[in-house]
């Protein structure tokens, strides 16, 4: 068995891999490369599994590559592989849902706190040369910059998978309430995760903080626009660390500038990266970040648990139990 990794593994990962073949590692980050078509294809010569983050295994190459029969991509949802291709010529195209779960919620916390708490003002108050010094600088920061606690507050959020539930879980330490809109999620499911379920727009009225951790589907794109941003409180604020698709941004600008709601921290924009003169990065109330979230140090050690375990299944004649075409893993077999 030839394996070849292009995604970022951790050295657990690596070794429990090799025990299966001959492992070649290189890492798109260590390269700095991603591969797509001739160069991919090529790459692709006598490997047996290919374990993948970003390469574009498209229609064309799995055309022109006939011995690979099982592919690992390392994100949630394996947009960057061709799975209808895949499915007809037989090859499982395993994924990794969570992977990035903690990094997220660890930010949407980090950012909540932020928003609340004003902390970029308060630094830029620091770093200001002109104007009030000394005390009286203390004293503008004391009236001007008195933020809110989580303690107390109502969380809304949007979407309760897995970087929704991680969010649930940090949130227990802050002593606040949570409610939670999710069509796919029961009552008994939310409550074990200390949240309630409400429709949407009870979770917007009621909440001091919305959060938002759905996936990007034709159902949910633009789910919040002018209607449901005039619902929230002056005094709530927004957090989006999942798609900015799911917002009408014209919409979240006008309600951050007319102060219909209190602030907002986001981590995804329609264009990336936002151009120095973007208007969200004029409103004194806004957070704005370059797509962090799911950018740590523990990434590769989350996604190698995720995928070498279900390689390990698949090697071991075990069904997977990520798949994004589970539908022809009964009939699936290793050549030689």
């Amino acid at each position: 068995m030839r394996i070849l990794v292009t995604a970022a593994l951790d050295e657990w990962g690596i070794e429990r891999l090799g025990r299966f073949g001959e492992l070649s590692y290189e890492g798109f980050a260590d390269k700095k490369r991603l591969l797509a078509g001739r160069k991919l294809v090529r790459a692709l010569e006598g490997f047996d599994v290919f374990v993948t983050e970003v390469d574009q295994v498209r229609a064309k190459v799995l055309a022109q590559v006939d011995r690979l029969q099982v592919i690992a991509c390392c994100r949630a949802d394996p947009a960057n592989i061709d799975v209808a291709t895949a499915t007809e010529m037989g090859i499982p195209v395993l994924r990794a849902p969570g992977r990035n779960a903690q990094a997220v919620a660890d930010l949407t916390l980090a950012l909540m706190v932020m928003s609340l708490r004003h902390i970029p003002q308060a630094m830029d108050i620091l770093r200001q040369e002109g104007g009030p010094q000394g005390m009286v600088k203390m004293a503008v920061t004391f009236f001007e910059l008195k933020g809110n606690e989580l303690w107390d507050k109502t969380v809304g959020i949007i979407g309760l998978g897995a970087v929704g539930r991680e969010v649930a879980k940090r949130l227990r330490g802050f002593d606040t309430r949570l409610i939670v809109h999710d069509p796919y999620v029961s009552e008994d499911v939310a409550v074990g995760w200390g949240a309630q379920c409400v429709d949407l727009d009870t979770l917007l009225l009621e909440s001091d903080v919305v959060t938002v951790h759905a996936a990007l589907t034709g159902e949910t794109k633009g789910m919040l626009g002018r209607r449901e941003f005039g619902m929230m409180k002056p005094t709530a604020h927004f957090v989006n660390t999942a798609r900015a698709e799911l917002t009408d941004e014209e919409a979240l600008y006008e309600a951050l500038k007319e102060g219909k709601i209190a602030g907002a921290a986001l981590d995804v924009f329609s264009q990336e990266p936002l151009p120095p003169d973007d208007p969200f990065l004029q409103l004194p109330n806004v957070i704005a970040t370059p797509h962090i979230g799911g950018n740590t140090h523990e990434i590769p050690a989350h996604q190698s648990r995720i995928v070498v375990s279900d390689l390990e299944r698949l090697f071991q004649g075990e069904e997977p139990l990520h798949a994004a075409n589970p539908e022809i893993l009964q009939g699936f077999q290793w050549r030689p």
